[in-house]
């Protein structure tokens, strides 16, 4: 789902207008931009940081260093490019659209990031934090990241692609749409589960305890799914306490089952290449409750990047020119 918001409209002819454009040299280590405000087409040669508790809104901008979003502060950055990396800290908030970031982005115990249209040319994490937020995210939608390692949070990814390996630990849930996986996909103990529909996995796909529901390619009937999965390697689903739902996928290697409780409801529209060891039962629809908790994932995140995307830009521009 993209979010397109009247108020970042607004400030973007705002910005366009008083675009000016720096001559750049080449970044420093030791030279830090602060941004509260916001800021347009120009190239600044030094990291950026947000101080904490402060907004900044950046059209076109490109920062030839890392960026820091300090602690409860917003960045909201729309066409730019950082050709570094991006920390965001305790209970701040990063929002990329139609942005670049050459290295990684990483989530410690922050409120979330939200990239869209967007890339980040190395990993996308999320990393607890002592007296950080635990119930931040990472919310991807028709963007690219080369890998993803989570530890904390939501991980929530639509119409993207992830080069390399997807992996998901002790997290609230993990749940992938019409995505492509170019490496092995591992969620292990998510307390939500999560759930597989319409993507690629260039790998094997292991979820691993966790008490929340696991739907892999299910819920065709119940509008979450409109195609199959395709697995290139082994899908293992093992030891899940809150319900495991398996169909409309395609699996090069085995199909693995055991240790769920209920036990694992396979359907009837799985094509297996290899062996297929199960411990099962057929396939029911989901329940009502399921179906809600699954529906309410994607609903939840928008409302939340919404409002922060406009608090980010309100402020921003309320507090004038950053530079």
């Amino acid at each position: 789902m993209k979010l397109r918001s009247k108020v970042a409209a607004i400030a973007t002819t705002a910005l366009a207008i008083g675009g000016v454009t720096m001559a750049a040299a080449p970044a420093h280590a030791d030279l830090v931009t602060l941004c509260s405000g916001h800021g347009g087409a120009i190239t600044l040669p030094t990291d950026l940081a947000v101080p904490a508790g402060k907004s900044c809104y950046l059209d076109g901008t490109v920062i030839q260093g890392d960026v820091t979003v300090r602690q409860g502060a917003n960045l909201h950055i729309v066409g730019g490019e950082i050709e570094g990396q991006v920390i965001v800290q305790k209970d701040g908030y990063f929002d990329a659209q139609e942005s670049t970031v050459a290295d990684r982005v990483v989530n410690r115990g922050s409120y979330g990031t939200y990239l869209e249209d967007s890339s980040a040319g190395a990993a996308l994490r999320t990393v607890p934090v002592e007296g950080g937020n635990t119930d931040g995210f990472a919310y991807v939608v028709d963007s690219s990241v080369r890998n993803v390692n989570a530890e904390v949070g939501s991980v929530y990814l639509s119409g993207s692609r992830v080069s390399g390996a997807f992996k998901a630990t002790g997290v609230e849930y993990a749940d992938i749409y019409d995505s492509v996986v170019r490496g092995a996909l591992t969620v292990t103990d998510p307390a939500s589960g999560g759930i597989l529909c319409d993507s690629e996995v260039i790998g094997s796909a292991t979820y691993t305890g966790g008490t929340g529901p696991v739907a892999v390619g299910a819920g065709e009937t119940e509008g979450f799914c409109s195609s199959v999965n395709y697995v290139d390697g082994d899908l293992t689903v093992t030891g899940v306490s809150g319900g495991v739902y398996i169909d409309n996928n395609i699996v090069g290697g085995d199909l693995v089952t055991s240790g769920n409780n209920p036990t694992a409801q396979i359907g009837d529209n799985n094509r297996v290449r290899g062996g297929v060891l199960t411990q099962e039962v057929a396939l029911r629809s989901l329940s009502a409750a399921v179906v809600e908790e699954i529906e309410a994932h994607e609903e939840e995140l928008a409302e939340e990047v919404e409002e922060a995307r406009s608090e980010t830009i309100d402020e921003a521009m309320a507090a004038g020119p950053a530079f």
